[in-house]
């Protein structure tokens, strides 16, 4: 891919609307130092500097696709609380309408708290409800997600295993999508059956994801090869793209294959989290596009690869992309 053909693809991707069904959340991060240990316990005191807060999990997904130039249509669940009411005004705030979303008033809102010492995690901290939602508020999900695929031009599904994904949700949305022409990226998750995954066009699990949907241990390029290819056959996926860390990306187009491995971008590392939702939001503007699935992936390996270099989970703007890959060049 040349800068040219990049940045043509970047700029189709301004306002095409991506669909974003899966947990939502808050990332709330408490950062302070750390100079002395508690005389109550052997645990350090965290002088708090500063507090904020940030959208997480499906929501993070939708941020992404707003930085990306997208509008993103986010389904998903949260609850009758000051959480909630945190959320929405974040998701207002990041360009993301919460009309989409469904209240429980029997869950809590998702809260992740994260105590950071200068650059180091200390804690984090989960609140939250993980089970099946009751029978009336899955038929409002199921309302809500299948209105949002009916109008846009591609769809992603996080799965975080927290109750809200199930294979009646995930198979009607594939259903519509498909009648619609329109592609479906599933980001997996290892706690969930492979099954439930069936029919996407793309899945992008990450390693261990992959180790977990194929019960393949990936160890050199023959094991990560029969791991892909189980996963496409389970799955009936179009493609597969696993994500390596530091070994970049596997691309997958036909079980029995060897992949395609694209070698990692990054330069510095800060903080893996968050890169996969960068992954999956530029895939899907991609794919929406119509860009050829390597270039697609090449464009999320970039951006992947600007992502890991900050703290926390993060979002990258087409402008990071283009001056990432103009500094590549350069050597």
């Amino acid at each position: 891919m040349n800068e040219e053909n990049l940045i043509t693809a970047l700029t189709s991707f301004h306002k095409k609307k991506i669909a974003v069904i899966g947990d939502v959340g808050i990332d709330r991060y408490t950062q302070g130092s750390v100079d002395r240990i508690s005389p109550e316990a052997p645990v350090p005191i965290l002088a708090v500097e500063r507090e904020y807060l940030k959208l997480g999990l499906a929501a993070n997904v939708a941020d992404n696709v707003v930085a990306l130039g997208g509008a993103p249509m986010l389904v998903g669940v949260v609850g009758r609380d000051q959480d909630s009411k945190d959320f929405k005004a974040l998701a207002r705030l990041n360009k993301i309408q919460p009309q989409f979303l469904v209240e429980d008033p029997t869950r809590r809102t998702i809260l992740k708290e994260r105590l950071v010492a200068e650059t180091q995690q200390l804690l984090r901290v989960d609140f939250e409800d993980v089970h099946a939602l009751e029978k009336d508020v899955r038929k409002k999900v199921r309302a809500r997600a299948i209105s949002v695929v009916a109008k846009c031009d591609a769809v992603i599904i996080e799965d975080y295993a927290k109750g809200l994904l199930d294979r009646s949700l995930v198979r009607d949305v594939v259903a519509v999508a498909k009648r619609k022409k329109i592609p479906v990226l599933i980001d997996p998750h290892l706690k969930s059956p492979v099954e439930l995954y069936t029919g996407a066009t793309c899945l992008t699990p990450n390693r261990r994801e992959a180790e977990a949907l194929s019960r393949i241990r990936i160890t050199n390029d023959k094991t990560l090869r029969d791991a892909g290819n189980q996963i496409l056959q389970k799955t009936k996926a179009s493609c597969l793209i696993i994500t390596l860390g530091g070994g970049g990306m596997a691309i997958f187009r036909n079980a029995g294959r060897k992949p395609t491995v694209i070698p990692t971008f990054a330069q510095e590392v800060y903080d893996v989290s968050g890169a996969g939702d960068t992954v999956i939001s530029v895939l899907a503007l991609a794919f929406a596009c119509g860009v050829s699935l390597e270039d697609s992936a090449m464009i999320a390996n970039l951006a992947a690869g600007i992502e890991v270099g900050k703290r926390g989970t993060a979002t990258v703007s087409q402008e990071e992309i283009i001056q990432f890959f103009q500094r590549m060049r350069l050597g």
